[in-house]
């Protein structure tokens, strides 16, 4: 049996010094926020009037308001939105028009934004902002390339999907190391895996942790907000890496909270509820990651507590950069469903049936026994297939997958699994 690789990805650019990257990128970033509470947002009629590139009959205004709805619910913000008969992005540079925009439609700008990824990218977001990172303009182009749905219709983007992850940029948030949030660095068409996943129209705990640590929570929320910070070191013969730092409930295992840390090693993963977390640390660099425990810790609403570790940088050959279903790999979360088993493939280097070991921190996941097994893959890359047994009473929400190796040694893929 043959599998396929699916590699499809969201992008979103950045203005006035280029601080937000394209998918997969990776730089030092300043905070980016709006400075006020209320942020304006024009609909441009390309959207709203007929298109070629939705269709027919999709529910455009429905997907635009609960787009826009998922982040108002949770953080303490507020999008004023009217009509427009503007159609083009904001040329890149220190300013834009003032205007920040949705739009799809094929003008010679719109074009142009999607001039290297026409093929890939489901849409963009352009931000411009000052010196103090507040925002001044987010101007989001929906690839007027691609095709969208609000239906699951296979083989187009669904578009509510895609405008609450670009709305998450115009807010400021960047890309999300967790594989199944709305905000994850890959973004799937319709069909992927032979299934119809709306899964990101809805919002993760680490998306809303996200968004609530630039904004706050929304008014009516009790219960939050801690944050966990601290900086990670290495030994001085070593040489630092990017670094990947979540936190996990230690009850459910569920990812609620990421970040990446900055050059220096210090990180600060914020809008976390009240609770108890474990939290874990690995190199940015899928293909060959370090992985490791910080430690569990214990924070109430309104408080903050400080990790400060020296983490060692180990030689890891084994690893894990892909999951899917179906004999079809990608670079994306799966969506899985309680009370039922799934066989799930996992892509990378060196993965060995024989000495691979795979394991949950949740109480809610068990691998079926010697269900393990190694598959063909057109190409270099290892790709193995397991069982695993989905709890009827699990949490809607993202779990990660640990996979260790005959040396002892460990690979993750941070929040690869979400259930619906």
């Amino acid at each position: 049996m043959m599998l396929a690789l699916l590699a499809l990805t969201a992008s979103v650019t950045g203005a006035f010094g280029s601080i937000v990257t394209s998918a997969g990128g990776r730089a030092e970033f300043q905070r980016l926020r709006w400075k006020g509470r209320a942020i304006r947002i024009e609909i441009s009629s390309s959207l709203t009037r007929q298109n070629t590139n939705i269709k027919y009959g999709s529910d455009v205004t429905g997907a635009i308001q609960r787009s826009i709805q998922a982040w108002q619910a949770v953080a303490d913000i507020e999008m004023l939105v009217g009509p427009s008969d503007k159609m083009s992005v904001s040329p890149s540079g220190l300013t834009g028009d003032g205007v920040s925009l949705i739009t799809i439609a094929q003008t010679p700008e719109n074009v142009l934004f999607f001039s290297k990824d026409s093929d890939t990218a489901s849409a963009k977001t352009r931000i411009f902002f000052g010196r103090s990172g507040n925002i001044t303009e987010a101007d989001i182009v929906l690839n007027p390339f691609q095709q969208f749905s609000t239906d699951g219709t296979f083989g187009t983007f669904d578009l509510e999907s895609t405008l609450t992850h670009e709305i998450g940029h115009l807010l400021g948030l960047r890309h999300s190391g967790v594989m199944g949030a709305t905000m994850a660095e890959s973004f799937a068409r319709m069909g992927t895996f032979g299934l119809v996943d709306l899964g990101q129209r809805t919002l993760s705990e680490s998306d809303i942790a996200a968004i609530r640590d630039l904004y706050g929570p929304a008014r009516e929320t009790t219960g939050c907000c801690a944050e966990i910070n601290g900086k990670l070191t290495v030994p001085p013969t070593k040489t630092a890496r990017a670094l990947r730092v979540w936190a996990e409930e230690d009850r459910t295992g569920r990812v609620i909270g990421q970040t990446d840390a900055n050059a220096d090693g210090t990180f600060s993963i914020g809008g976390l509820p009240a609770g108890t977390y474990s939290l874990f640390w690995k190199t940015a660099d899928e293909s060959s990651s370090s992985i490791g425990q910080l430690g569990s810790v214990k924070v109430e609403a309104g408080e903050t507590k400080t990790l400060t570790e020296k983490i060692a940088l180990r030689a890891v050959n084994l690893s894990t950069q892909y999951i899917g279903l179906n004999s079809q790999i990608a670079d994306f979360g799966v969506p899985l469903t309680g009370g039922r088993s799934f066989v799930v493939y996992l892509g990378g280097n060196n993965l060995d049936p024989r000495t691979a070991a795979i394991e949950f921190n949740s109480p809610y996941f068990s691998v079926l026994p010697n269900s393990i097994a190694s598959q063909d893959f057109e190409g270099s890359l290892s790709v193995i297939s397991f069982t695993v047994s989905v709890n009827s009473s699990t949490p809607p929400g993202e779990y990660s997958i640990f996979l260790t190796g005959e040396d002892g040694l460990r690979s993750c893929l941070i929040g690869g699994l979400s259930v619906e």
